[in-house]
Order: structure tokens, then C-alpha cells, then sequence
């Protein structure tokens, strides 16, 4: 009952919302401007940050399903939403979210989690290309003669590394403006607050 209590706690629950409204923010810029990086996991990243691999597992699948409402193919990415989730919240609990040089590792793997579980999906529910930016140079690749996979994995592994290292500092800056008092109330939340010499 504790760990129920720990991972869903008021302030996660109030959390959870203002993450998903932070990745359909950032999944929007994505589409909109073709970006060929995905901003929509920084609400997560938060999630996992503060709050662990579970609540964080539930805000990506929550956004995915939400998005799908009015695109359907955000719906398949559900399950790497779920993955980058219980990656980020894991990571978070072996601290390697409290220095740049972890920030920069975390971002890294976290990006590996996105490529090893989205690029399949793209490749067998859409055959490569999705729209997004990241499909124009896949289907670019793919032009110059190379395997579907070869292509969607090699471009995927550029972009999600770029994307989740932007994403995980915007989420680590977050986490810094958040005040310690409401810090403390958050499962990891006290890894992030400096701690002083006592007086």
C-alpha cells in the first residue's frame, strides 16, 4: 500500500495532467513545423524524474492515446511511450538525473529505448514513414538503394538522441524551478534539491 501511495501520491496525480499537456505542446510543435526530432516525451521524462518508472510509463501511454483521438497513428507508439517511461523513472532512481554528464547519458539511453521500440513500429504499421520529419530523410535514405530498416533505424538514432537530450534538459530545467518545499513532496523529488551545510 505504501509503494501505491509513493507512486501515486496527490502531487503525481497533479502532475500527471500538466505532463500530458506538456508532450501534446511538444508533439504539436513537432508536426507542425516538420521537425525531424520528437518533443513530445519531456512530460514523461518529468514524470520519471520526479515521480518513477510507473506513473511515468502511464503519462507516455495517456499521451498517445490522447493525440490518437486526432491521429491515429500516434496510437502504435503508445508502447514505446511506455518503455521511455519506465526508462526515464528507473534511470532517475539510480540518480543519473542529477549532473549534466548523467543529464547527457540518461538522454543517450533514453534515446536508445525510443529507437529500438519506434522504429519497428514505423517500419511494420507504416512502412517506413509516418509524415513526421524524420520520415523525409528515412525515405531519403531508403532512395539511395538501403534496407526500410536500415534506413528508419540509422535516421532514428540521430533524431531520437537529439530529441531526448533536448527533452531531458528541458526536464531537468523544469525540475530546477519547481520550489524544494514542493520538491520534497515527490518520490525522487529531494535527488534534486542542493543540499547545505548545516549551520
Amino acid at each position: 500500500m505504501k509503494k501505491a501511495n509513493e507512486n501515486f501520491s496527490l502531487m503525481v496525480i497533479l502532475l500527471i495532467p500538466v505532463a500530458i499537456a506538456i508532450n501534446i505542446v511538444g508533439g504539436q510543435m513537432t508536426s507542425v513545423l516538420k521537425l525531424p526530432v520528437d518533443l513530445d516525451m519531456i512530460g514523461v521524462i518529468l514524470v520519471g524524474a520526479l515521480a518513477g518508472p510507473i506513473p511515468a510509463a502511464i503519462t507516455g501511454v495517456l499521451t498517445n492515446l490522447i493525440n490518437g483521438i486526432f491521429d491515429p497513428t500516434w496510437i502504435p507508439y503508445a508502447f514505446c511511450a511506455f518503455f521511455i517511461g519506465i526508462a526515464s523513472g528507473l534511470l532517475a532512481k539510480y540518480n543519473m538525473m542529477t549532473k549534466i554528464w548523467k543529464l547527457i547519458i540518461s538522454g543517450i539511453i533514453i534515446a536508445l529505448v525510443g529507437t529500438v521500440t519506434a522504429a519497428p513500429i514505423t517500419v511494420f504499421f507504416f512502412g517506413g514513414a509516418t509524415g513526421g520529419g524524420a520520415s523525409m530523410l528515412a525515405a531519403g535514405l531508403m532512395a539511395t538503394g538501403r534496407d526500410i530498416m536500415e534506413s528508419v533505424f540509422s535516421v532514428y538514432i540521430v533524431t531520437e538522441s537529439v530529441g531526448k537530450l533536448i527533452s531531458i534538459f528541458v526536464a531537468y530545467l523544469i525540475i530546477k524551478a519547481i520550489p524544494d518545499r514542493s520538491l520534497v513532496k515527490y518520490r525522487f523529488g529531494e535527488k534534486y534539491i542542493k543540499k547545505t551545510a548545516a549551520k
